[in-house]
């Protein structure tokens, strides 16, 4: 596919992208619209494949759709899968299933699709098929048996502000999702696969050494600034952090974070830094880790580095600095992890 033509979009069709690119909570569409709005002002392929480390091919593929269907089409995804053998009336009746009881190996999946319609799949087939469907094989999790609704209405309540929010922001306004990690020199047990009949033996350290960090994430632009060392998470680190953040963006109007309800994120000693600032400070729910994106960084960092034996601590937190100071490298693993889809948790 040769080099596109340029795309001459007026001002108006910019601004208008600029908004559905902050209003797109999928990172891979919103992948999409920035590309279509850096090559539109300019930008070549090459460069627009560095920011967004995705092949030229691919960009010249999301420009051509632009052009012939408009930002409708570019939102479509063109490759829904095969269908395999079950009908759409058939397939829903699994997914009604799937929803309404367990299901642990997909060959369990596979009976029940030969008994109840008389296909059959192998076990691969339908592990390849329930991917195609949107399925992943991850753990349940536990949750009270007792809800507390007014819990979670402050949770919907939150992200319809956070909507709002996003939708309101302007060409330099900055949103950072900010919370602290505090990694034992440890190792923390994984599953890995295992010839059958033997266990797999990993070395365990006896420090409990602790490496603070208290960092933030922009969702917009995948931009990651923190704070580290081995002294406490307090409120001169939050000002650390803030500090950093204005440097980096000194044309800001409004750079807001979201954060916790930990003591040192109220302190007063943050509210007169940030006093006549563009910073502002955006609290969570009470109990709501799920609603920062930035806790979901922490559990790939911890995957990461706390499943390897690391013999000192100062290894421990190279490993952690390798991580942290290169996620480009793991640009693939966290486009779908770091997007902007929350949960509502059940709430005890």
């Amino acid at each position: 596919m040769k080099t596109p033509a340029p795309l001459n979009l007026s001002r108006q069709t910019i601004k208008d992208l600029q908004k559905a690119y902050k209003q797109e909570r999928d990172r891979r569409l919103a992948d999409r619209i920035q590309c279509i709005i850096v090559f539109a002002e300019g930008m070549a392929l090459k460069a627009v494949r560095k920011v967004l480390f995705v092949g030229v091919k691919t960009l010249k593929k999301w420009i051509e759709t632009f052009r012939l269907h408009g930002l409708e089409g570019l939102l479509k995804w063109g490759y829904t899968g095969q269908t395999g053998q079950l009908n759409p009336e058939q397939w829903a009746e699994v997914e009604r299933e799937l929803d309404t009881n367990f299901y642990r190996r997909a060959h369990e999946v596979a009976t029940f699709v030969k008994q109840r319609f008389g296909v059959e799949y192998s076990d691969r087939g339908m592990q390849a098929l329930l991917r195609r469907k949107g399925y992943r094989h991850i753990k349940t999790r536990l949750v009270p048996g007792k809800v507390d609704e007014a819990k979670r209405q402050e949770q919907r309540a939150f992200l319809k502000e956070y909507e709002t929010l996003k939708a309101d922001l302007g060409p330099t306004d900055r949103v950072y999702h900010v919370d602290g990690v505090h990694p034992t020199h440890n190792v923390k047990i994984t599953y890995v696969w295992t010839k059958k009949g033997t266990r797999r033996r990993v070395k365990s350290n006896t420090g409990r050494k602790r490496y603070n960090i208290f960092g933030a994430y922009c969702p917009d632009d995948r931009e990651y600034v923190d704070v580290r060392g081995t002294d406490n998470v307090n409120a001169t680190t939050l000002q650390s952090l803030i500090d950093k953040i204005r440097a980096r963006h000194p044309e800001a109007k409004r750079i807001i974070l979201i954060l916790d309800n930990a003591r040192y994120n109220h302190a007063k000693l943050v509210k007169e830094h940030i006093e006549d600032t563009v910073v502002e400070l955006k609290h969570l729910p009470s109990y709501s880790p799920n609603l920062n994106l930035i806790e979901r960084l922490w559990r790939f960092l911890k995957e990461k580095v706390m499943t390897t034996y690391h013999e000192s601590f100062e290894r421990f937190v190279d490993a952690i600095d390798t991580v942290l100071d290169n996620l480009e490298r793991y640009a693939d693993e966290l486009i779908d992890l770091m997007t902007e889809k929350f949960e509502i948790l059940e709430c005890a």
